[in-house]
């Protein structure tokens, strides 16, 4: 590969992570906390960039040290590392993706495919570690709580805080054979290890999947078990069309 297709790559990779990291974009693919590595990624590989770009420019000065130059990369190019370069010229289509298409945030497909029971797991903890303390909830007629949140403590909070309380959930509706479930996509580290929580509204049918709800509620004790998957069902009181929040995972 020729080392103005190289610099060119580099400036490519660079300018997008940068882009996707100085804007909202990148909450689609990893946690807010991954920001500062997603921006000095990108502003290391840009540095790279200018610093090759800069080499080559001083080199084609020096018309002795160009020709040396052009002679190694030929031989580079007829020699073992064909194949590589050519697997770089893949690089090009994920910053495509990034520049051209705004990929979607994982949805209601996503949930339907995934293992519901182990994505409760996942955010609780085991059934044998429910004897854990929930922190207190805090004061106020209705308590906003995500959705993981709420999954774990209705299924192993054994204080039984949330069957006085009215709550507040935001996700986007799964309409299911089992009913209209209100969802929400968990994630440990990006979009690729992401799992789901589900909450089933009771009272609420007739929704378009992916619609994003802002949802107010009581729980119904005891519903949260390990026969269902351990997924709660809040008796609805309201509500309220939203957009998708700006970081859709939580």
């Amino acid at each position: 590969m020729r080392r103005e297709t190289q610099n060119v790559l580099l400036v490519l990779v660079g300018g997008a992570l940068l882009k996707i990291s100085l804007t909202s974009t990148y909450l689609l693919y990893v946690k807010p906390s991954h920001r500062p590595w997603l921006i000095a990624g990108g502003a290391v590989i840009l540095l790279l960039a200018a610093v090759s770009i800069t080499r080559d420019i001083l080199a084609a000065r020096h018309p002795h040290a160009a020709a040396v130059t052009a002679e190694h990369g030929d031989e580079h190019e007829h020699g073992d590392h064909q194949h590589p370069a050519r697997s770089a010229w893949l690089l090009v289509l994920p910053v495509l993706a990034i520049f051209l298409i705004a990929p979607p945030a994982l949805g209601s497909d996503s949930v339907k495919r995934a293992d519901n029971g182990a994505a409760v797991t996942r955010t609780s903890g085991t059934e044998s570690g429910a004897s854990a303390i929930y922190p207190d909830l805090p004061p106020g007629d209705v308590l906003p709580i995500t959705m993981a949140d709420f999954a774990s403590r209705a299924a192993f909070d054994r204080s039984r805080a949330l069957e006085s309380r009215t709550v507040e959930l935001t996700g986007f509706t799964v309409d299911d054979a089992g009913g209209t479930y209100l969802a929400r996509l968990s994630i440990a580290c990006c979009a690729a290890d992401a799992f789901p929580v589900r909450v089933l509204l009771d009272g609420v049918t007739g929704i378009a999947n992916d619609t994003w709800l802002r949802v107010t509620g009581t729980l119904v004790p005891g519903t949260a078990t390990k026969e269902n998957d351990y997924i709660p069902t809040l008796r609805v009181r309201t509500t309220t069309p939203v957009p998708q929040p700006e970081n859709p995972y939580e």
